[in-house]
């Protein structure tokens, strides 16, 4: 399920915008959901994110070099959260001059589309404000049609591509995850490296019903299950967090 192209666009620029609200009112606080890292290291590591991905839009094997762009980082003297700004809005501009078919190549070789791009960086983006939002207390939800998107991404994108390489991977069960404000259900089952995904609600092992935003939210590890509706084995929900997000 994607949405429309301009969608993740604007999803980008509103999500930035935010993180730099919530960073801006002080870069040295540490992030409880990024062990390890500060406010300052989370707006850089999105700016990287923008400048390294928005470089490779449009190229190819065959784009010879001389033509291929070059992600230019912030000088030491430039303000954190302006050049991540800059970033965001270098980025926008890369994606709609683009289109959503022009070519982008993942670093780790997958070829992929703008498209597939523009959600990805939209998704980070809404994760990361989250993370920097908690980090001064409260966070705002994802929006709702926005998260619905985000977990079908990290199931049939990011499960389906990594499971097979972790055939240690398994939830020790079935898990539904449910959208209270969304008809929006999947029933997942990983087990020994082997990932089963049928949509829409049905019995299984584990349920977890929950707002659009939070089952987003946990499907990315920012939410315990424990502070959610979990009905069945609350250890198959748990288990999440072992799997190769």
């Amino acid at each position: 399920m994607n949405l429309p192209f301009e969608v993740y666009l604007d999803a980008i620029t509103e999500e930035a915008d935010r993180l730099v609200d919530a960073a801006g009112r002080g870069l040295g606080v540490a992030v409880p959901t990024c062990p390890g890292w500060r406010l300052n290291d989370l707006v850089g590591h999105v700016a990287g994110l923008y400048l390294r991905f928005g470089a490779a839009v449009g190229v190819t094997e065959d784009t010879p070099p001389g033509e291929r762009r070059r992600p230019e980082p912030p000088g030491a003297e430039q303000d954190p959260l302006a050049a991540l700004e800059a970033a965001a809005l270098g980025l926008v501009r890369i994606l709609a001059d683009a289109g959503p078919d022009a070519p982008w190549r993942s670093p780790s070789g997958r070829e992929l589309d703008a498209a597939w791009l523009a959600r990805r960086m939209a998704l980070e983006t809404a994760v990361h404000r989250v993370d920097a939002e908690l980090a001064r207390g409260r966070a705002n939800p994802v929006e709702r049609e926005l998260a619905v998107n985000g977990i079908d991404e990290i199931i049939d994108d990011r499960l389906r591509t990594r499971v097979p390489n972790a055939p240690e991977a398994s939830l020790g069960g079935s898990l539904c995850l449910a959208c209270t404000d969304d008809p929006a259900a999947w029933v997942v089952e990983v087990e020994r490296g082997r990932l089963r995904v049928r949509n829409g609600r049905a019995p299984a092992t584990a349920a977890l019903a929950a707002k659009a935003s939070d089952v987003f939210l946990f499907t990315w590890n920012r939410v315990d299950p424990e502070l959610l509706s979990v009905t069945g084995d609350l250890r198959v929900a748990k288990a999440w967090r072992t799997l190769p997000i």
